[in-house]
């Protein structure tokens, strides 16, 4: 036979299961709470995360940017330089003709040929080089690897490639010769 509770009864129980809902009410707001403050906090971090990616996507563009008018600068310096050696080359050759008569022939024929030999390292005469120094059509004449390769087979005569490559200051080639013994005081 079932039991027959009483009103007391009955309101005991509806207490109890009123408590309990209550008790997870709270707990799920409580658990509403820290969700929505932990979505505020990630929206927070994802909108810095967004920021720091935009900054860092402008700094790689700018670091690129900066490389590329870096390697500009140093192709523009590095024509400048084979230029004023080519210059130079001209004039050493242009001298060496003018002191044929002036100097035994035996120092004549040396600076001839250093002329021709610092023309044919500027890839102006590759064929007066020597035949192992001549460039096929379809091989890049690598300067820097010709000039190691004359510095190699040069003995020591006292000229500095380097201050001829990188001269420190105006570039006197009556002062040069005077100091390579090519030409006399007078």
């Amino acid at each position: 036979m079932a039991k027959k509770s009483t009103q007391q009864e009955a309101e005991k129980l509806i207490a109890g299961i009123r408590e309990a809902y209550e008790i997870k009410i709270r707990q799920l707001n409580y658990r509403l709470e820290g969700l929505t403050a932990e979505n505020r906090s990630l929206r927070a971090s994802l909108a810095e995360m967004k920021s720091r990616e935009g900054k860092v996507g402008k700094a790689i563009v700018a670091a690129e940017e900066k490389g590329e008018e870096i390697v500009r600068l140093y192709r523009m310096s590095a024509e400048t330089e084979l230029n004023t050696l080519r210059l130079f080359a001209e004039k050493w050759k242009r001298l060496a003709g003018e002191m044929a008569g002036a100097i035994p022939a035996s120092e004549a024929k040396k600076y001839a040929e250093f002329a021709d030999n610092l023309s044919a390292l500027l890839g102006k005469e590759r064929e007066k080089f020597g035949a192992e120094e001549k460039v096929s059509e379809g091989e890049a004449f690598d300067p820097k690897a010709v000039i190691e390769k004359y510095v190699e087979g040069e003995e020591e005569t006292g000229f500095n490639l380097d201050d001829v490559i990188n001269p420190k200051g105006e570039l006197d080639l009556e002062k040069l010769c005077r100091n390579l013994g090519l030409m006399d005081d007078n």
